[in-house]
């Protein structure tokens, strides 16, 4: 991924899969460039760091912590990239949702 780059989630859509898993299907600028992916894994969790991944954008969970702030949910992830540690966070309407908005900040805060 090109330091210059920025990750936009457009639109992610979960799917039950067979085997307990789930299929995520992403559209997501990469600066100026669409791409549309799909992974399937055992959760949307782990399903959206595949697909960093296949971005060239991959990023690990170091530490993870959420708390309820009205109706939505606030995620803090410390995530790690090319031994280099930093703190991102996240809203959404569920844990799901905080959490991939965490991982996508914290890929393009790790990304330069």
């Amino acid at each position: 991924m090109s330091a210059a780059a920025f990750i936009t989630l457009q639109t992610l859509s979960i799917e039950p899969a067979r085997a307990d898993t789930v299929v995520a299907r992403a559209h997501i600028t990469l600066g100026r460039d669409a791409h549309d992916i799909s992974a399937t894994a055992t959760g949307t969790i782990a399903a959206m760091t595949e697909i960093l991944y296949a971005l060239g954008a991959g990023i690990e969970i170091v530490r993870l912590s959420q708390q309820r702030d009205g109706d939505e949910t606030v995620t803090y992830l410390l995530c790690e990239r090319d031994s280099r540690q930093g703190w991102s966070s996240g809203r959404g309407r569920d844990g799901d949702e905080a959490t991939v908005n965490a991982l996508i900040a914290g890929a393009n805060q790790l990304a330069a």
